[in-house]
C-alpha cells in the first residue's frame, strides 16, 4: 500500500506555479512574481532571474532551468551560485519545458507557436524549430520527449495532441479531441519497449496512451479527481513498480497503477488547487496556488501518522499573520509602522476597538473602517485584484478585448513588446484598445489606499 508524508513544507509570498526536484536533493519552486525558490540542504535562496511568472522548472545535473512567460529561459549553475547562460529563443511566453533523458536536448513550447529543441550539452545551440500548424490550436500546455530523442509530444489546450519526429518541422499526426475542454500537461515513459503517453484535462480525465511508429492508440482512462487535472509524472518506484502521480484542482495527489489503472493512494496536498508535480526516488514535490511548495515521501505500506492539512487557505482573512496585516496597513497609512494585529483579530475586533488600536488621525479613521468593513466582506484579497501577468494588486486595473482585467503598466508593456494575443487565454486579440476598469479601481483603492 502506498501513502504520502509531509517532509517539509515551504511557504513563499506569491503564487508557486512551477516545481522540480533534482538527483541530489535540490528543490525549486516557480514564483509568480519572477522568483526562484531554490531549497538548499542548509538554506533557502530567492533568485531573481526572470521578470514575470516562472511557468515551468527542470534540472539537468545541478543546473537549474528555469522558463518564463517574460520570454527568457535561464540556465542556473547551483553549484557556482550564478546564471550560465539566458536564453531567448521564442518570440512569446515560454510554457513548458523538458531535458531529454541523456541530458542532451532541451525542448521549450511557447505562445508563438514554436516548440525549439535546444542542443544544452556544450554552448546552447537551437537545432532546430517546430511548428503548429493549427491556427486554432490554444495554448500550449506541454512538452516531453521519448528516451530515444526520437519523439516529441506537444499538447494544447485545444485538447491536441502533436506528435513530431525530431528530424521534421511539422507534426506527423495531430490527434483532436483528446480531453473535452482542453489538455493541461503530459508526459511520457517507455514500458515494455513502447512509448507510453499520458494526458490530463480540463474534463477531470487521466488518459493513457500507447504512441508506436508516431500513431496514437488509446489504452486506458483514468476516473477520480473531482476537478481538472493540471499536472502529471511517470515514475518507476523503487525500480519496481511503474506508477502514474496526477495533481488536480481539487487540491488532491493521485498515485496510479500504470499496469491496472487502479487507484493506489489518493491524499489532499495543499489548501488550494495544485499547479505542478515533480518526483526523484521516493521523494514528490507539490506546488499549487496556496503559496507552498512541499517535500513529500512516497512510502510503501501503511503509516502511522499520515499529515494533517491545515483547514483553510492562507488567503483567508483570518489566517493572516501580523506581517501580513502590517503590509496590507503600509499601503493604507505608509507612516504606518509593524503591528501587532493578526488577521483574526481583523476579523473579530470590535470596529471602534480595531480603529483606536490603529494610529491614524480622525480623517482617515472613517475610511479605515469602510477598508476593514471590505476586507471582511471579501475574507481576504479576491484574485480578481490581482493582476494575471504580474500578480500582484492592480492601482490602474484595464479591461482588454480579451474579456480579462490587468494593470495598465503590464498590459501596455506587452503589447508594446509586439504580442498579439491574450496573455490570459492566448487567443488573438480582435484589437488592443484598452478601456478603465473604474469600478473595480474604486473597490481597490477603498481596501488598499486611503488617499
Amino acid at each position: 500500500m502506498l501513502s504520502l508524508s509531509l517532509l517539509r513544507s515551504e511557504k513563499s509570498d506569491k503564487q508557486v506555479y512551477s516545481c522540480a526536484i533534482s538527483g541530489n536533493g535540490l528543490i525549486a519552486g516557480g514564483n509568480s512574481d519572477g522568483t526562484t525558490t531554490l531549497v538548499r540542504t542548509d538554506r533557502v535562496q530567492s533568485l531573481s532571474n526572470h521578470k514575470y511568472p516562472v511557468s515551468a522548472l527542470c534540472f539537468k545535473d545541478t543546473d537549474l532551468i528555469s522558463a518564463s512567460t517574460d520570454h527568457n529561459i535561464v540556465i542556473y549553475d547551483t553549484v557556482a551560485d550564478k546564471v550560465k547562460e539566458k536564453l531567448i529563443i521564442h518570440k512569446g511566453p515560454v510554457r513548458c519545458i523538458c531535458v531529454s533523458e541523456d541530458g542532451s536536448l532541451l525542448i521549450s513550447g511557447s505562445s508563438d507557436q514554436t516548440i525549439a529543441i535546444t542542443n544544452i550539452l556544450s554552448t546552447p545551440d537551437v537545432e532546430r524549430y517546430l511548428r503548429i500548424t493549427e491556427s486554432d490550436s490554444g495554448m500550449l500546455s506541454g512538452v516531453c520527449i521519448s528516451t530515444d530523442n526520437s519523439l516529441i509530444v506537444v499538447t494544447a489546450t485545444s485538447g491536441t495532441i502533436f506528435l513530431y519526429d525530431t528530424t521534421s518541422p511539422k507534426p506527423v499526426q495531430c490527434h483532436y479531441d483528446a480531453h473535452q475542454m482542453g489538455v493541461n500537461g503530459c508526459d511520457l515513459t517507455t514500458r515494455d519497449e513502447r512509448n507510453l503517453l499520458c494526458t490530463v484535462g480540463a474534463d477531470y480525465l487521466v488518459k493513457l496512451w500507447h504512441v508506436d511508429d508516431y500513431n496514437l492508440t488509446a489504452d486506458k482512462v483514468l476516473s477520480g479527481h473531482t476537478g481538472q487535472v493540471l499536472c502529471c509524472k511517470f515514475h518507476l518506484l523503487n525500480n519496481t513498480e511503474h506508477v502514474l502521480f496526477t495533481g488536480s484542482y481539487d487540491k488532491t495527489v493521485i498515485i496510479w497503477s500504470v499496469e491496472s489503472g487502479d487507484k493506489l493512494h489518493q491524499s489532499i496536498c495543499h489548501s488550494s488547487f495544485i499547479y505542478s508535480i515533480s518526483v526523484y526516488e521516493d521523494k514528490l514535490v507539490t506546488c499549487s496556488s496556496d503559496k507552498t511548495v512541499k517535500v513529500w515521501n512516497v512510502c510503501c505500506g501503511r503509516v502511522k501518522t499520515i499529515n494533517v492539512l491545515p483547514t483553510s487557505s492562507p488567503e483567508i482573512l483570518s489566517d493572516w499573520t501580523s506581517k501580513q496585516v502590517s503590509s496590507w496597513l503600509s499601503r493604507l497609512l505608509p507612516e504606518h509602522g509593524k503591528c501587532d494585529l493578526t488577521g483574526l483579530d481583523l476579523v473579530e475586533m470590535d470596529f471602534d476597538e480595531l480603529v483606536e488600536s490603529i494610529s491614524c488621525d480622525k480623517e482617515k479613521r472613517a475610511k479605515l473602517r469602510k477598508s476593514v468593513s471590505l476586507l471582511r466582506s471579501f475574507d481576504g484579497i479576491p484574485n480578481e485584484f490581482l493582476c494575471p501577468i504580474s500578480m500582484e494588486i492592480m492601482t490602474d486595473p484595464v479591461v482588454m478585448t480579451d474579456g480579462h482585467t490587468y494593470e495598465r503598466a503590464n498590459i501596455t508593456e506587452w503589447l508594446t513588446a509586439g504580442n498579439c494575443r491574450s496573455p490570459f487565454t492566448n487567443t488573438t486579440l480582435s484589437t488592443k484598445s484598452i478601456v478603465s476598469n473604474h469600478n473595480l479601481r474604486n473597490i481597490i483603492q477603498t481596501v488598499f489606499f486611503l488617499d
